[in-house]
């Protein structure tokens, strides 16, 4: 969440404060993250993980973390062209398959080895500082 609105809002991004609830069951308002997770929600960047839950100690995959990132940069309601089948390892009918082939489209991944994309190895900090610069254009 910190890493996706600071990517979408700049740096110095704070998010507003938590108020009486973040709307998820398993987050509480003094949680660390409860106002970047209650901001990535009101952003329309994720509905948590299921049944009124964020998961927030759960690690994200890489499928997960290719919606969230072109959610992040093209808006909540941002659907990608259907897929044709760019790596092996998702096929098409996967169900991000869309999400996964046009973050390599865009250039924000070219997978994790020839013609894979490993969509449910979890999200290295290393990778993922390479996801937030491709996907934002940061320096």
């Amino acid at each position: 969440a910190v890493f996706l609105l600071r990517g979408m809002h700049g740096s110095s991004y704070t998010p507003p404060a938590v108020g009486a609830s973040t709307g998820f069951a398993d987050v509480p308002v003094d949680h660390w993250a409860a106002a970047w997770i209650k901001q990535l929600a009101a952003e329309g960047i994720t509905g948590g993980c299921g049944a009124g839950v964020y998961c927030p100690d759960v690690t994200v995959t890489r499928a997960q973390m290719a919606i969230f990132l072109l959610r992040a940069e093209h808006g909540s309601v941002y659907t990608p062209p259907n897929a044709i089948g760019v790596f092996t390892d998702v096929p098409v009918g996967h169900w991000a398959d869309k999400w996964i082939e046009q973050l390599a489209v865009e250039g924000i991944t070219g997978g994790c080895g020839t013609g894979v994309y490993c969509p449910d190895n979890p999200v290295r900090r290393a990778q993922m500082a390479v996801f937030l610069v491709r996907t934002f254009g940061l320096p």
